[in-house]
């Protein structure tokens, strides 16, 4: 969605609402961006608010409506063990691809965010999670430390926002959503997980990784001089390292291996 990196969305009104992750929408540092639909049409879209605090996003389609949407489950009548299926188009639009669709179980609450076993990978980041009503119930957040718990934003937070981010407010502070403990070091860029290299997808503005100069579409090759042969390796390595502390980072950008310090955050 900032030009280089994409994110997931659900359309929730006949208007052209649009509820994704906060992280999403902040990352776009434009007015505008594109809204790539399931049909590979493409529509030109606006971010209004966020709360990051709980990484509620909200966007809206600048073209007439009426929009086909996704009912909004109001009940929030979710049980332990309830089936969910979740939506994300990971990676982008493709023709002949469809967005891959989920299936998992609803596993508990946890620091105000749902957390199932319905497998997320990165750029599904703003999808929805649906119960088997077909309604709306939360919106990926997080990837967990494994793909048996991910983490996804209740649907009754963005209700309780919603007249703040229709109106365009924003506010909040990304913080390690959803994990208890220790912090987790980050340095702020989304990776293709389905690709044979770490390729960066998108780099979050004032992050460790933009601050060190890395660049969406650089492919990462070596952290703290071990070789990095994929995406999955890099977030490996990065969480057994120390928020605060330097390490060396390799990319590969064109035909050019560029050398940098980056401190996790």
């Amino acid at each position: 969605m900032d030009g280089f990196g994409s994110g997931s969305g659900v359309i929730v009104s006949e208007t052209g609402l649009v509820l994704t992750a906060g992280h999403v929408i902040e990352n776009t540092n434009l007015r505008s961006f594109e809204i790539v639909l399931s049909s590979g049409r493409r529509v030109k879209a606006k971010p209004l608010g966020y709360n990051l605090n709980n990484d509620l996003g909200m966007a809206q389609i600048l073209e007439p409506g009426p929009w086909p949407h996704a009912k909004i489950n109001q009940d929030g009548n979710l049980n332990r063990g309830d089936w969910v299926v979740s939506v994300g188009h990971s990676g982008g639009w493709e023709l002949g691809r469809d967005a891959p669709v989920r299936t998992g179980r609803y596993l508990k609450m946890e620091n105000s965010q749902l957390v199932t076993d319905a497998v997320l990978i990165g750029g599904d980041s703003g999808g929805p999670l649906f119960n088997l009503e077909g309604e709306v119930i939360g919106i990926h957040s997080s990837i967990g430390d494994s793909v048996s718990e991910n983490r996804h934003i209740p649907i009754e937070l963005f209700i309780a926002d919603w007249q703040r981010l229709e109106d365009g407010e924003q506010w909040g502070m990304l913080a390690n959503l959803g994990r208890s403990g220790p912090r987790r070091p980050l340095i702020g860029v989304t990776v293709d997980l389905t690709a044979d290299e770490c390729i960066v997808t998108s780099v979050y503005r004032n992050s460790p990784a933009q601050i060190a100069g890395i660049r969406a579409g650089d492919i990462i090759t070596q952290f703290n001089n071990s070789p990095i042969a994929s995406g999955q390796q890099l977030i490996d390595a990065i969480r057994k390292q120390t928020a605060g502390k330097s390490y060396p980072i390799s990319v590969r950008r064109g035909g050019r291996t560029l050398e940098f310090e980056i401190t996790p955050q």
